[in-house]
């Protein structure tokens, strides 16, 4: 095990610098560093991306995990010669928020075009 001093007290100067200029940033002592404008755009696409994904991820989930509740309310309902009350059911519900960030992300990536055209196959 190679124990390098030079290099931990390097890297714990460069730390302690960053976490005291990102400290006086958020309390407005310090100039904010400025982002070029492209790439402020590009983080606010990435994060975008992200929330979209982690969305369509979690409605995937549970598209794929059957709800027993709903299962034995569908079978009361039909026992007891009822109409199922209409709700949206889970697949809808994930080509809808496909369809949603698709129209928010805009068609500029494959990611974009493909969640373009999911819907269409629900």
């Amino acid at each position: 095990m190679d124990f390098n001093m030079k290099k931990l007290a390097s890297d714990a100067g460069i730390f302690f610098t960053r976490a005291v200029q990102f400290t006086e940033e958020k309390f407005g002592q310090a100039e904010k560093t400025e982002l070029d404008a492209h790439f402020e755009n590009l983080l606010a696409r990435a994060d975008s991306t992200k929330n979209w994904t982690e969305k369509i991820l979690r409605q995937t989930e549970v598209l794929l995990q059957p709800n027993p509740s709903a299962r034995v309310e569908e079978f009361l309902y039909e026992k007891l010669d009822r109409k199922v009350p209409s709700r949206v059911t889970n697949g809808e519900l994930l080509a809808q928020y496909m369809a949603e960030a698709a129209s928010e992300l805009g068609p500029t990536t494959p990611y974009d075009r493909v969640l373009l055209c999911c819907p269409s196959w629900s």
